[in-house]
């Protein structure tokens, strides 16, 4: 393994704190802003750039591929020196690129497409509809961004586009002089540090926060990045035994931005731990049997849109008389239609072959947005062991909550971002 230098070390564990939402006249003024910077003058400008590019395609036409290759070299050299905005110099980059490109995946990236890895590598979002190329234009900018020498994530909805698009794009990135990787749900850890160890690597959002988040946790104490470095510096060791798999984070460019940054962005991801809770195991167990007496419509209303259950007073009646033999913990109100209330939200709300699949006596939760299975998420607040006990499995132990962020809020601690969508000004 790699020795980290004291500034790979510090880079490895810092990020930019997320500022506060704007909220009130500052969003209002805020989104003026964003409306002024959306104006066509500014498509113009990156069609001109884009033009530039066009325009220099004869000087790297007659280049032999070693000549290219070095003069590749040579570029990625002063752009690690240079300011990232440097727009002249990014033209001429993308230029080259453009025709090792061709030359090695046979692909000559069309003006359009240019243009879109202009905007990405400024910063914007682009909207790119299905069909103009948006893994090669996500591919090039993010050559650009491996220059920098600074951890570059293209982000992706599933790991079937996540390996096909690293693998597709690889000789493009090897001839530019630029690592590419890949991390997948099912890769062992030794396997995501190599992947994360690339200058570009592919990743769905939800591995790269999970990983995010359980490099936290392995920090312990030491998250502060100056504390760390003092005991890197003291124990060098330490650096190489703390089981941290990342780099960093520093850019990302979000490929389907709308489903990533919007349709997600406000779930959280948790990461918890087992905890048993004998008392919980009998309660839904109880709680499933009560319900059989309960009826939709007779005893209980269900919200389809908000995924909420109310008992109307046919219930409250009929859910007293269930319940009038059972212990203690029954007799509660609260923590009784709490109870009963989640037991119905899983009879009604989570529907086996959708939400969820029984494997091996397991339930195991499938993801609403690409249908792809997780066989190591569990549902919270008990909600998964109302499942089990709906589907008759063996009941899991509860999970005790340890990290959890939002998707939102994580993409806001990366120092330069940018995506794509089609459905972008929507």
């Amino acid at each position: 393994m790699k020795t980290l230098t004291p500034t790979d070390s510090y880079r490895r564990v810092q990020f930019r704190p997320p500022p506060p939402l704007l909220k009130g006249l500052d969003s209002r003024v805020n989104s003026l802003i964003g409306a002024y910077e959306r104006r066509s003058k500014a498509l113009q400008s990156l069609r001109q750039d884009a033009e530039k590019v066009e325009a220099l395609a004869p000087e790297w036409v007659e280049l032999e591929d070693n000549q290219l290759h070095q003069r590749l070299m040579e570029l990625r050299a002063r752009f690690r020196r240079a300011d990232r905005d440097a727009s002249e110099l990014a033209i001429s980059a993308l230029a080259g690129i453009r025709e090792a490109a061709d030359r090695k995946l046979g692909l000559r990236p069309f003006l359009v497409q240019i243009m879109g890895a202009l905007a990405l590598h400024r910063g914007y979002l682009a909207e790119m509809a299905t069909g103009e190329g948006k893994t090669l234009t996500a591919g090039l900018a993010a050559v650009l961004a491996g220059w920098t020498g600074r951890p570059c994530h293209v982000v992706t909805v599933n790991d079937y586009l996540v390996e096909r698009d690293a693998g597709w794009m690889q000789e493009l990135y090897k001839f530019c002089g630029v690592r590419v990787g890949c991390v997948t749900g099912l890769m062992e850890p030794a396997k995501r540090l190599h992947g994360y160890s690339a200058d570009v690597t592919y990743v769905t959002s939800k591995e790269l926060l999970a990983d995010f988040l359980r490099d936290r946790l392995r920090l312990g104490r030491v998250t502060e990045p100056s504390r760390r470095l003092i005991r890197d510096l003291l124990q060098p060791r330490a650096a190489n035994q703390d089981g941290l798999v990342m780099r960093g984070l520093h850019t990302a460019i979000v490929d389907e931005a709308d489903s990533v940054l919007i349709d997600e962005a406000v779930t959280p991801l948790i990461i918890s731990a087992p905890q048993k809770n004998q008392l919980l195991e009998s309660a839904v167990t109880i709680a499933k049997e009560v319900i059989e007496t309960l009826k939709p419509g007779e005893h209980y209303e269900v919200n389809q849109r908000y995924r909420e259950i109310r008992l109307n007073e046919a219930g409250r009646k009929q859910l007293s008389a269930a319940c009038a033999a059972l212990p203690g913990l029954w007799q509660g109100l609260e923590r009784r239609d709490e109870l009963v209330k989640q037991a119905l939200a899983a009879r009604e709300f989570y529907l086996r072959g959708k939400q969820y699949v029984v494997l091996d006596d397991k339930i195991v939760i499938v993801d609403e947005f690409t249908g792809r299975q997780m066989p190591n998420r569990t549902w919270n607040q008990g909600l998964h062991q109302a499942v089990e006990a709906k589907e008759e499995v063996p009941i899991s132990a509860l999970s005790e909550t340890i990290a959890r962020l939002s998707f939102q809020r994580f993409f806001r601690c990366f120092r330069r971002l940018s995506g794509m969508t089609g459905t972008a000004r929507e």
